[in-house]
């Protein structure tokens, strides 16, 4: 394979080959399904980044599970949903363009060649090539789901490792909700999951909304739209019944906070 110079060195071919979302819509309720690290997919002009092609199917390329839970649940409770068709190692769509890993050097401890000697114009191909077209695509998608007015739901769906390289414990929670605005979305469903699943539920773990929820922050806080965000333990969506099981209980807790309101 070839070395990160020899990727950043080609300025002036194009780097994306493919669609940077899919969106599909399952009926009319007000509720929108998103995922940002939904796909470990990567054009074949990036050559994996001078990773090993098997590294793509590890959680430093996508939120593994996530975006099948995200349509699982789009689709059960007769709402839309939209996904990134990339991997965020190309670049990240929950990082502001500013992020100091916006385009991640090293993921989880295993240093990615091809992102190590990037030259500034190299950095603005991938942010115009795959993330301003996905955060306009995303803008647009939510801006028609604001029309649903104050029924209006956002869902945000992403996965967590079970152990991070190095760690010393696996992380005990099998899912968590993330929140900073709405917290009373969260706080209904936190308690609710803690009645109804049979592990841990984290409240702003294994990450901390507080700190930075980008997608969300950027799209969904303007409009003051009730929402939520997600984060599922990946060894317990690592197959298709996991995935199946893990979507109809949390699509069972939305529904519950729709009745409510």
């Amino acid at each position: 394979m070839r070395g990160a110079d020899m990727i950043a060195s080609e300025n002036m071919e194009p780097q994306n080959e493919m669609k940077t979302f899919r969106q599909a819509r399952y009926g009319d309720t007000p509720v929108l399904v998103f995922c940002d690290h939904a796909s470990n997919a990567m054009p074949p002009a990036l050559e994996c980044l001078g990773l090993p092609g098997d590294m793509l199917t590890t959680h430093i390329a996508w939120d593994i599970g996530a975006g099948a839970v995200a349509e699982a649940m789009a689709r059960r409770l007769d709402g839309r949903f939209f996904a990134c068709e990339f991997s965020r190692l190309i670049i990240d769509p929950n990082r502001d363009v500013a992020s100091h890993d916006l385009i991640p050097a090293v993921a989880d401890q295993i240093p990615v060649p091809g992102n190590q000697m990037l030259t500034e114009a190299d950095r603005a191909r991938r942010i115009a090539e795959f993330h301003d077209p996905y955060h306009a695509a995303l803008a647009a998608t939510i801006d028609d789901h604001a029309g649903h007015g104050d029924a209006a739901l956002a869902i945000s769906v992403h996965s967590f490792t079970n152990r991070l390289m190095g760690a010393g414990e696996e992380r005990p929670w099998g899912a968590g909700l993330l929140w900073r605005e709405d917290e009373a979305s969260a706080r209904f469903i936190i308690d609710w999951l803690r009645r109804k699943a049979d592990w841990p539920i984290g409240d702003n773990e294994p990450y901390d909304a507080r700190l930075f929820n980008y997608s969300v922050d950027r799209h969904i806080g303007p409009h003051g739209m009730r929402h939520l965000t997600f984060e599922v333990r990946q060894d317990l969506i690592g197959d298709a019944g996991g995935v199946e099981e893990i979507a109809a209980l949390l699509a069972r807790g939305v529904g519950a906070l729709l009745k409510t309101q």
